[in-house]
């Protein structure tokens, strides 16, 4: 005689192993450099950075960019799926060269909550208080965010996103 059919449902194993609807997504926080593409100035970042608004918004995306001397330093914030998507999109933009994944952290709350993508031009503002929070982070008082350590990058851009809320009067 054949096997009856199964009609059951599989046994729950032990524990949780699965991810349910109702388990938080983790947040992660990336962050990368990049050189710019020749003919990439900060207007045209800005441009990008206006249509990325919309689809940041509507990924849960947040972050800083920080743009100097042909160089990008990003740090990007949301659900793991959402901010890995975005990098490679990012990876492969014919606007950037030597894209250079620093780090990757799952983290409890987000460090720049309140901007989808604020965008910060090395060369403008306070540059005395850049270059003395760039000096104190990095130990150069040049933006170079090749030669940054994924610790380095990570304090600069806390760091500077402290400075903006400042000079902001956030």
């Amino acid at each position: 005689m054949p096997p009856a059919p199964w009609r059951g449902s599989l046994p729950r194993p032990r524990g949780r192993p699965f991810l349910v609807a109702s388990d938080p997504v983790p947040t992660i926080r990336l962050v990368y450099s990049s050189a710019a593409a020749g003919g990439t100035t900060y207007s045209t970042l800005v441009d990008i950075m206006s249509q990325a608004h919309t689809r940041n918004m509507a990924q849960g995306i947040t972050g800083i960019l920080c743009y100097g001397s042909g160089q990008f330093l990003q740090a990007l914030e949301g659900e793991r799926a959402a901010v890995t998507a975005l990098y490679h999109r990012i990876a492969v933009d014919r606007r950037h060269d030597d894209c250079q994944l620093m780090s990757v952290d799952e983290i409890e709350s987000r460090a720049f909550p309140e901007w989808t993508m604020k965008v910060v031009n090395w060369e403008d503002g306070d540059m005395a208080r850049r270059r003395t929070m760039l000096q104190a982070d990095t130990g150069s008082e040049v933006f170079t965010p090749s030669a940054m350590t994924a610790t380095q990058a990570s304090a600069f851009l806390m760091h500077l996103a402290e400075l903006e809320r400042e000079l902001a009067g956030d």
